[in-house]
């Protein structure tokens, strides 16, 4: 989904833009090099994550681990690096080597909004709502945190998934106090108010996302689902149409026709 991605891009630039090295730097005192030398470490660590962050965006894990480990080994307190390397070990379902990558890097930047963001959208994703909600908090709570609307959406995101409609309501509409066109809070908005039964609102925000982001096949899936329930069929007809034409390999085609399938 592209707002996934969308949330993805930030989150990536946040922490190599915010967070490139911790506070806390390796001790070379008395191994003999010059100050140049000494923060050469750091510095190469930092081109190994970014060449890790391609690799990943990329689909090529197998060389984002060898870059992310490459990092982690120069600069042991590389939060980016350890954030990363978390991203890429959850894609490959190793959930407990993400949490400990995850964990040591909320432990290096304790107070970083994007690190804790990131760690709270893992804790999410696996059912840990209540400890992903304090995370969520901190992270907002950080003055330095320079897209907040990121850990709002993703916090009203988490809090849909956890059917707390209400509480996903207030953080979504704080992500759009910070930004009022960021596609993902507008896409999520839909999301809620169609999990509430208020189709036509949620048809509103459907539409503010796509005038922002274009469509994509979890929007046009949702908009065929809205059209439904507001009982008009011909729209409902024309998403499905889109969705076949523009994205017929995606799992929402798939998901659709056999649905359809099943109602003819």
């Amino acid at each position: 989904m592209r707002c996934r991605r969308i949330i993805l891009a930030v989150l990536l630039a946040a922490l190599l833009g915010g967070c490139a090295t911790s506070n806390v730097e390796p001790d070379y005192s008395g191994s003999g090099r010059s100050g140049m030398d000494r923060v050469s470490p750091v510095r190469a660590a930092d081109i190994n994550t970014r060449l890790g962050v391609g690799y990943f965006e990329r689909g090529d894990l197998q060389l984002a681990v060898e870059k992310l480990e490459r990092a982690i080994e120069l600069d042991p307190v590389h939060v980016p690096a350890h954030v990363t390397m978390a991203l890429v070990r959850e894609r490959l379902g190793q959930s407990s080597r993400a949490r400990r990558h995850y964990r040591e890097a909320v432990e290096l930047a304790p107070g970083d909004g994007a690190t804790l963001n990131s760690y709270a959208a893992f804790l999410c994703r696996n059912g840990e709502y209540a400890e992903a909600e304090k995370l969520f908090d901190r992270a907002v709570n950080d003055p330095f945190y320079r897209t907040p609307e990121v850990a709002y959406t993703n916090a009203g995101a988490c809090a849909l998934r956890n059917d707390e409609h209400e509480q996903a309501l207030g953080y979504l509409r704080e992500a759009l106090e910070h930004d009022e066109q960021y596609a993902a809070a507008l896409y999520q908005l839909a999301r809620v108010y169609v999990a509430r039964d208020e189709a036509f609102r949620g048809r509103a925000f459907l539409q503010r996302y796509e005038s922002v982001a274009g469509a994509d096949p979890a929007s046009l899936a949702l908009g065929y689902r809205i059209e439904r329930e507001l009982g008009n069929e011909s729209e409902a007809a024309r998403y499905f149409q889109r969705l076949e034409a523009e994205f017929p390999n995606s799992n929402e085609a798939r998901e659709l026709r056999q649905l359809t399938s099943k109602d003819d």
